[in-house]
């Protein structure tokens, strides 16, 4: 019993700490934040934020890590449809937009986007080998569709989200189709 009692006090500590992160990263850039602030703001001592993630740096690992987990184990089970594929992934951009403008505001884009590219690259890699041709090719249009993808994503974020999941995912379906000519 102590152990499920210390493991669930290590998760609302480690929760206190991410809430926190997130919340300060609201006003200020990630150079900008201190340990320090992050502790006062969880409520939680430095020994307590250093026992349970050692760095800042590994509480964006932890919610990036946190972030990404769950589309890429719902990304094992899409198929190869480049309109499912859209429609999955921008679903995830929205229940997650918070998060993601946080993250971006903050100067941490590099952090979330390189994990998520690899997810939407071996996804759109599936779909065009279906289609290709020229196997050479696939690696290059794949990352080529990944990278416009994310920019897509953070686009909309970044406007408002004014157009519906439906709307984006035929308009990457069209740019899927497109790029498949050069298979």
């Amino acid at each position: 019993m102590k152990n499920i009692q210390t493991e669930s006090i290590r998760q609302q500590t480690d929760d206190q700490i991410i809430d926190a992160t997130l919340t300060l990263l609201q006003s200020q850039s990630y150079d900008q934040l201190a340990v320090t602030d992050i502790a006062r703001k969880a409520g939680v001592s430095r020994m307590a934020f250093y026992r349970n993630f050692g760095t800042k740096e590994s509480v964006i690992a932890t919610i990036v890590e946190q972030l990404t987990s769950d589309f890429a184990h719902e990304a094992q089970h899409l198929p190869n449809e480049s309109r499912v594929v859209a429609t999955a992934f921008f679903e995830f951009i929205q229940s997650n937009a918070v998060v993601i403008a946080i993250l971006l505001n903050a100067g941490l884009r590099e952090q979330f986007y390189p994990p998520l590219r690899d997810i939407l690259h071996g996804l759109y890699s599936n779909i065009l080998r279906d289609h290709a041709t020229n196997a050479a090719v696939v690696d290059y249009i794949s990352d080529f569709t990944a990278s416009g993808m994310l920019a897509i994503a953070i686009r909309w974020i970044s406007t408002g989200m004014q157009e519906t999941i439906k709307e984006l995912a035929e308009m990457s379906k069209e740019m899927t189709d497109a790029q498949e000519k050069f298979l």
